[in-house]
């Protein structure tokens, strides 16, 4: 009676093992997103950066985020 127990809680862990084992792959499979983001331009950028300094949004940024900045 114990060596059918023993055999049967054998084959139910390699089972188990085996399942977790083919869970595990399916989950590392590469997942490929399409980003929705937009070209930005180098010249936009700075465009961008010297509004946000004419703006003060830099400043304020520097002094409440960055606590003193630069």
């Amino acid at each position: 009676m114990k060596a059918l127990l023993i055999a049967v809680s054998l084959a139910v862990s390699a089972t188990a093992g085996v399942a977790g084992a083919a869970e595990a792959a399916q989950a590392t499979a590469p997942q490929v997103m399409k980003s929705n983001t937009t070209q930005v331009t180098r010249a936009q950028v700075r465009a961008e950066l010297v509004q946000a300094e004419k703006s003060g949004q830099l400043a304020y940024l520097e002094s409440t985020l960055y606590k003193g900045g630069s």
